[in-house]
This record gives structure tokens, C-alpha cells and sequence, in this order.
């Protein structure tokens, strides 16, 4: 059972909408403070820096510590993948500044949990086994309670076809938990881009937000699908249990799972407790 914790809990507005950061344990309102002035001073750079990382080149120097923790987490991808096409840079950048934020946070000392998120990312700390920070959505909690001891801190990102950044697949969902949130974010999205299906409909509406419109000018995005052949739905997933396998074995992430339309997978390193690749056939959740 989960330690009950009380979590104290502050809110910032900044790109690409509400960052949201809760500590609990007797350092918790020195941790927040922290967290409110590592927002203040990442802001100062952040949208010069977004716009940077939208043009997708990884020979760049970015003004803010979280962009250059976004860029080295797309260089340590864009390795992995080869000479695949690698998700834009603009992905790791909210997972970039919960990292730091929540780096900010730990400093602080005193802080028996603490957890940041921004769009689709989370950074989480837990001091202890048992404990799970409240502050990621419920969704996310449920990823990480099913990693067992692997889960207690890290970085989880979602994606999907219904999510911020868009996509050229039709996944419902898909999660990853990692050493950052910078590079659970492309690991989701590239796994995410490789679940494409032909009876998909292109993506025509324009993308309201410059940045994202740029770093993704020029791919091909989805719309989200209502019916899937059951035959297709197996074939999407194996296309992104293929991706996400690639990734395993450059040991990039504990675990990685995707679903639609109440089919899911889950691929993990091997020996890690989470049985390697897995079938899984989803509860009544949000994974559905």
C-alpha cells in the first residue's frame, strides 16, 4: 500500500502551459520557493530557446540550461536510433524544465517526495519505497505503481494521438519512464510516430502554436481514429513494439507501454522484473 503524504503544492503559467510542482516533508515550502525561482529564471530564456530547438538542428547553443538538457537528451536518442528519423527537439523541452525545476527542488534538502509536471511530462522524486508523489495525473501515477521499485523517481512522459505534440501514429496512449523527462518525452514520441495505420486520415487543421507548427512543419501527422480493424490494432502495435525494442536495447528507458483502443503492450529490459515484452490487455482506465 502507498504512503498517505501530505503534499503542499504551487502553480506556474510558462510554455506550453501550467507547470505544477508538490513537495511533501519538513523541507517541503523551502523546496516550492526554490522551484518558483528555478521557473522565474528558466523563463527568462525559455521561448528564444524554444524557438531555436523548433528548427530541429542539433548544432545549436541554446541561451537556458533546459534547452541544452533538451538538446543533450535528442543527442543521446538521435545516437540510438541511427540513421532513423529522430522525434523534434521541441518534444524534450517541457520534460527539460520539470527536470531542472525538480532538480532545484531536491536541493533543498528535507523533501521526503516531490513531483513536476508540464504538458505531457513529469520528473518525480520519492525518498523511500512506498511513497508515490500525487502530483503527476492519474494516469501516470497508474504507469508508475506498476514499475515496482524501478518507479520511485525518474522522468515519465505520455504521447499519443490526443495529446500536446502531435503525431504521425494512432496510439491512444502511449507511456515511457526513463533517468529524465526530456528523454522519456522522445522516446514516447518516437515510438508513438512508428504506430502509423493506412486507414488513417491525414492531420489538415493548422497547428495554432508557432513553435510546434515549425518543428514539425514538413511530417506527415494523423488525426485521431475511431474504429480499428482488431487485425490492425495488432499490426499498429507491433510496429511500435519494434521502435520501442530498438530503444530497449540500447538501454534507454525501464519501461515502455502502448495501447489503443483497449490493446497495449509493454516493453522492458530484460531481467528487470517487468518480463521483457509483454502482451497486455488493458483494464477499464485511461489506458483505454
Amino acid at each position: 500500500m502507498l504512503a498517505t503524504e501530505s503534499f503542499l503544492e504551487k502553480k506556474f503559467e510558462m510554455w506550453p502551459g501550467l507547470l505544477r510542482f508538490s513537495a511533501s516533508g519538513e523541507g517541503a515550502l523551502s523546496a516550492l520557493d526554490l522551484a518558483m525561482d528555478t521557473a522565474r529564471a528558466i523563463c527568462d530564456s525559455l521561448m528564444g530557446d524554444a524557438e531555436l530547438l523548433s528548427r530541429g538542428s542539433l548544432d545549436v547553443l541554446p541561451r537556458g540550461a533546459a534547452a541544452r538538457h533538451a538538446l543533450e537528451a535528442g543527442r543521446i536518442v538521435s545516437a540510438a536510433l541511427g540513421a532513423q528519423p529522430a522525434p523534434p527537439l521541441l518534444v524534450a523541452l517541457p520534460g527539460a524544465v520539470c527536470d531542472l525545476v525538480l532538480a532545484g527542488m531536491c536541493d533543498a534538502g528535507g523533501v521526503d517526495a516531490a513531483c513536476v509536471t508540464l504538458g505531457d511530462a513529469c520528473s518525480y522524486f520519492a525518498g523511500h519505497d512506498g511513497l508515490m508523489p500525487l502530483g503527476m495525473p492519474p494516469v501516470g501515477q497508474e504507469f508508475a505503481r506498476s514499475l515496482d521499485g524501478a518507479g520511485y523517481s525518474g522522468g515519465i512522459a505520455l504521447g499519443g494521438a490526443a495529446h500536446v505534440f502531435p503525431t504521425s501514429g494512432i496510439a491512444d496512449l502511449v507511456a515511457a519512464h526513463s533517468v529524465s523527462a526530456a528523454q522519456s518525452a522522445l522516446l514516447v514520441a518516437s515510438v508513438s510516430d512508428m504506430m502509423v495505420w493506412r486507414g488513417a486520415k491525414a492531420r489538415r487543421g493548422r497547428i495554432v502554436d508557432p513553435f510546434v507548427a515549425q518543428a514539425f512543419s514538413g511530417q506527415t501527422l494523423a488525426e485521431p481514429v475511431g474504429l480499428v480493424p482488431p487485425e490492425d490494432i495488432w499490426e499498429v502495435l507491433s510496429k511500435g513494439a519494434r521502435r520501442a525494442s530498438l530503444l530497449r536495447d540500447k538501454r534507454l528507458f525501464t519501461a515502455c507501454v502502448f495501447a489503443l483502443k483497449g490493446r497495449g503492450r509493454i516493453v522492458a529490459p530484460v531481467g528487470s522484473g517487468l518480463g521483457g515484452d509483454r502482451l497486455l490487455r488493458l483494464g477499464v482506465s485511461e489506458w483505454r
